[in-house]
């Protein structure tokens, strides 16, 4: 059993070397580990850190140190780890957080335990709110691909790449590689890869701490038009790929949140050609929305535009957006007999 470890490098000089080191505590003789770090030309000290721990390490991890000739992105980078990779699977780490100490026996000994599931989850600790992502007790199996996309698209299952052990060969079979050139990667990237796989494994134990970075890529403020551009392209992606019939009112009400996002984030855009394209999925949405007769949906969907969208400048709205959302979809969800097909 081999697994790979992809590790982007880029302006993370204060949280490196607690990357590495953590990866380095998990080496055993009971497996083979190869760590793939891509230096997607970083302009700090990230590399020279990684470099020196590297030339120093002693033990059985096998490192690989890749290096684009330009700067390409999160996405790019992790592509060029997963192309490089030989390991039977695969766990994406971000190179600001960390391995808990014993999490890669952990999450291995578990997929020896349940060898058919596609995607094993360790549980994540969250600096930011203090606390972990998952408030569960006992592993969690959930074994029907529709089950484990319900659960996505009702946001029980961090939408990341990060902290999860995967097959290799699922990831390069189903071209599950990363879109270039945008935020908010992980989107489109985890909704595809879940139309592809059947089961799941929910750890309790933590396996991974989550670092809110300030300065990262997710975190710091970006151009409207590139935060806009991001959104809308996740959505054509989100648009592209249907699930299950009996999943259509939480699909829909995905999309609309990430749509959402773009619509609520436009104001400052200057590309009349990006906006242009945030209608076009905008109208998308709500025409096949209202053709499917989801009269509850396409209510819900008004507050895509003016003066329904004004609701987002007071602060109740905002904090109860969640609820009215979850409300929504279990109206929406009493009605599913009229549409079944």
């Amino acid at each position: 059993m081999k697994l790979s470890i992809i590790i982007p490098v880029y302006k993370v000089e204060k949280y490196i070397q607690r990357c590495l080191e953590s990866v380095t505590s998990q080496e055993s003789t009971s497996w083979n580990i190869e760590c793939i770090l891509i230096d997607d030309c970083t302009p700090d000290n990230s590399m020279i850190i990684a470099k020196e721990m590297v030339n120093n390490y002693q033990g059985n991890i096998e490192f690989i140190i890749l290096k684009h000739q330009q700067n390409k992105g999160l996405s790019e980078a992790r592509n060029t780890g997963l192309r490089e990779a030989s390991g039977d699977y695969v766990l994406f780490i971000d190179s600001d957080d960390y391995l808990m100490p014993n999490s890669l026996a952990y999450m291995l000994e578990a997929k020896k335990q349940y060898p058919n599931t596609d995607v094993i989850i360790g549980n994540v600790y969250e600096h930011k709110y203090n606390k972990n992502q998952y408030n569960i007790k006992t592993i969690k199996h959930i074994e029907e691909g529709i089950e484990v996309r319900r659960w996505m698209l009702n946001n029980e299952f961090a939408i990341s790449a990060w902290n999860k052990l995967f097959s290799r060969q699922l990831l390069i079979d189903n071209n599950l590689f990363f879109e270039p050139g945008i935020l908010y990667e992980d989107i489109p990237w985890t909704y595809q890869l879940y139309s592809k796989i059947s089961s799941i494994l929910l750890l309790p134990n933590v396996t991974y701490g989550y670092w809110y970075n300030e300065s990262s890529i997710s975190s710091s403020s970006q151009s409207s038009d590139k935060a806009v551009r991001s959104f809308v392209i996740g959505c054509k992606t989100l648009l592209n790929i249907s699930y299950e019939a009996e999943l259509y009112v939480p699909q829909k009400l995905f999309v609309f949140r990430w749509l959402l996002n773009a619509i609520n984030a436009r104001n400052n855009c200057s590309s009349e050609e990006i906006l242009e394209t945030l209608f076009t999925q905008r109208r998308l949405l709500m025409r096949s929305t209202l053709y499917d007769f989801r009269l509850v949906l396409a209510s819900f969907f008004l507050l895509m535009y003016q003066p329904f969208n004004s609701a987002f400048k007071l602060r109740f709205f905002r904090r109860n957006y969640n609820h009215i959302n979850w409300g929504v979809r279990k109206i929406a969800e009493l009605f599913n007999f009229l549409h079944r097909h």
